[in-house]
């Protein structure tokens, strides 16, 4: 591979995490508005993003299978074609049948392109020997805000619908002009081997405290835009600026995550960034206005964003004999958190309310705080 290929890759590989962002934050503003027209209690809305979940789950093993048969380039670009189509799925469903089988497929999309961009990423850090994940990931939660932002405009112009397809429209269109400048497929082909594996010993721990870092994501971007709408009775695209703040302050911390583990270290970095994230929640479900509320999340989302990347890489090197075992170790329960605990949530606001609901995931980072501790391995080299 010549060295303009490999810097062409490099740009390239921007586009589908980019794409996942833009997908997932105009997905954002749907959510509210299908809970009200499929006219379903929290709970029963609940079990039903289960279904993303579930199709997520199922789809990352059979993602790390054919990435070793197919090459993680091919997957990629395979698998980003489907999630622009499947984000229709949930979006027009006209039931709750309709939405659970519509979730499934979307959420399969999910999981495999997640899997496959990052392993054609990894792959690109190796032809390049210098590390690019931790920006790709910056880029993933900028396209959550402009997702949630251009998302948002468009509903209240245009409507659910025709919102749908032009973002659809656009991911695709991006997504296929950058494709064609991934790596050749056969440079993993073969060899990625499992991407995911039952914890062992020495990463279990660091495993449920990545568990408990992703469940406070993925709470937020399913139910904090419905907290918005109900509490505050705002429009959708106001609703959607609470989770695109939110992302724009994971976003900053990413992008600057790197030069302050270097300066500081993990375990305080860690210890600091979950304090900060049990203050901004708390404060944003208290907060008597939407904008306040809009402010102390963005705090919160500065708080959460690098708390997850530094556990990925203290798995790695918990395990030095087999790094890729320890990642997908702390991976895989990490991801287990991101898309059960909109469900959780969702049971527990039936019993209690939204706003109660969501105080778990305060009481998340505070263990997380606790146990900074964990992620020290993540400052050995």
């Amino acid at each position: 591979m010549s060295p303009a290929s490999l810097v062409r890759a490099r740009w390239a590989i921007i586009a589908p995490f980019l794409v996942m962002g833009l997908v997932i934050g105009a997905w954002v503003p749907h959510v509210p508005l299908i809970k009200e027209r499929l006219a379903v209690g929290p709970g029963i809305f609940g079990l039903a993003l289960l279904s993303i979940a579930g199709g997520a789950v199922v789809a990352m093993p059979i993602a790390g299978v054919l990435i070793n048969r197919l090459g993680s380039a091919v997957m990629t670009r395979i698998t980003g074609v489907l999630f622009c189509a499947a984000f229709l799925g949930p979006v027009l469903a006209p039931n709750l049948v309709a939405f659970v089988i519509g979730g499934a497929l979307m959420g399969m999309c999910i999981g495999s392109m997640d899997v496959s961009m990052n392993a054609h990423a990894i792959a690109i850090e190796k032809a390049l020997r210098r590390p690019v994940l931790s920006m790709l990931h910056g880029v993933y939660s900028l396209g959550c805000v402009f997702g949630a932002f251009l998302g948002g405009y468009l509903i209240e112009a245009l409507g659910g619908r025709n919102q749908a397809f032009i973002m659809a429209a656009l991911c695709l269109v991006l997504h296929l002009a950058a494709a064609r400048f991934f790596l050749p497929g056969s440079v993993d082909k073969g060899l990625s081997g499992s991407h995911f594996a039952w914890p062992t010993r020495a990463t279990i721990g660091l495993g449920l405290l990545c568990y408990l870092a992703l469940m406070i994501e993925g709470s937020v971007i399913d139910w904090a835009a419905i907290l918005m709408r109900e509490k505050f009775l705002v429009e959708a695209g106001v609703a959607a600026m609470c989770f695109a703040t939110y992302q724009g302050g994971m976003a900053l911390s990413r992008f600057t995550g790197d030069w302050i583990r270097l300066k500081v270290g993990a375990v305080p970095m860690v210890f600091v960034s979950a304090l900060l994230t049990a203050l901004g929640t708390t404060l944003g479900l208290v907060a008597p206005s939407p904008t306040l509320a809009i402010v102390a999340f963005t705090f919160a989302g500065i708080g959460i964003g690098n708390i997850a990347p530094v556990m990925f890489a203290g798995g790695g090197r918990l395990e030095p004999t087999a790094p890729g075992r320890g990642i997908a170790a702390v991976t895989t329960l990490g991801y287990t958190g991101f898309l059960s605990g909109p469900p959780l949530i969702g049971l527990a606001a039936q019993v209690t309310n939204l706003n109660t609901a969501l105080f778990l995931t305060v009481v998340a980072a505070l263990i997380i705080a606790v146990f900074a501790r964990a992620v020290k391995a993540a400052d050995t080299y």
